[in-house]
């Protein structure tokens, strides 16, 4: 049985980490939404911008009422190599995301929310160098922010990168699917 996890948090919650630790050291394979977009809009002739990226993605989401994800994107990396089993998607936005996620793929979806308490998320990210302190501050107020951090309210489980190390907690992620 395959299966399908969804990783959803905000940003510098440790969603790429706990992502690379999952396919280095536990077997999952990734699906990129992120990389998607990048190839979409530098093929339009665009720089691949945070905010670019999510105005296509928003775009996408009206234009497809939110299935891009899985018919651009899951469907195909997973049809395409029908002997992997343990795929994850490094970043769910949305709840009418993960509610199609579970629709199409029934019983093979867990939902993981990936957080940390607000003085280590602004910690993380100004940490990333000059201005980006100020960039966070700006791309927390942007509706994708905001739902994304909403999302914990409807995960299967909520893992707390503040608390644990990405290990640990890709570790917990494994033993919680497994239970």
């Amino acid at each position: 049985m395959k299966r399908l996890l969804l990783l959803s948090g905000p940003m510098a919650g440790g969603k790429t980490s706990v992502s690379a630790v999952l396919q280095e050291h536990f077997g999952y394979f990734s699906i990129s939404s992120g990389s998607f977009l990048r190839v979409q809009l530098i093929s339009q002739g665009e720089v691949p911008d945070r905010h670019k990226l999510q105005e296509l993605g928003d775009s996408l989401d009206r234009s497809t009422d939110f299935s891009w994800l899985i018919d651009s994107i899951a469907r195909p990396a997973i049809d395409a190599q029908p002997d992997v089993d343990n795929w994850l998607l490094d970043a769910v936005r949305k709840s009418r995301q993960v509610e199609l996620f579970k629709l199409h793929f029934a019983g093979a979806v867990m939902h993981a929310h990936i957080d940390a308490p607000e003085s280590v998320l602004r910690q993380r990210y100004a940490e990333r160098g000059p201005n980006h302190l100020a960039e966070y501050h700006e791309n927390v107020r942007h509706p994708n922010e905001v739902s994304a951090r909403s999302l914990g309210n409807i995960a299967d489980k909520v893992f707390d990168t503040g608390a644990f190390t990405v290990f640990e907690v890709a570790r917990q992620i494994v033993k919680f699917w497994e239970e």
